[in-house]
């Protein structure tokens, strides 16, 4: 003899039952029925017109490739962009100080002749 898993068949059981309890409450069961009209409404349309349906997954695919190329892309771009950053904010910061330093000398300068006079 065969051994059954009672785990999934536990599972199965209370799944059902659940449902079924939940069946009990009007509004549950009103959006049920109308869930369940709706997916074979789509079932029946599907099974119909498969082409029009692999046509329609074929284009949200090549969709949602282009968009993620294009976010590589910018991330890219941006990482790039903060490399370089990276790269010239030492120049930057020596080219301040120097910049700060020479006036800041120029100052003292100015302010030593303007004393000695």
């Amino acid at each position: 003899m065969a051994k059954r898993n009672k785990m999934v068949e536990g599972m199965v059981v209370g799944a059902v039952l659940g449902a079924a309890i939940s069946l009990f409450d009007k509004e549950t069961r009103e959006q049920f029925l109308h869930t369940s009209k709706r997916v074979s409404r789509k079932a029946v349309d599907v099974m119909k017109n498969p082409q029009g349906y692999t046509e329609l997954v074929k284009d949200r695919f090549n969709t949602v490739r282009t968009t993620i190329e294009q976010v590589a892309e910018d991330v890219r771009i941006v990482t790039s962009r903060v490399n370089e950053i990276v790269e010239t904010t030492p120049e930057i910061v020596e080219a301040v100080k120097e910049t700060k330093d020479a006036i800041s000398n120029k100052t003292d300068d100015v302010r030593d002749d303007n004393i000695e006079r």
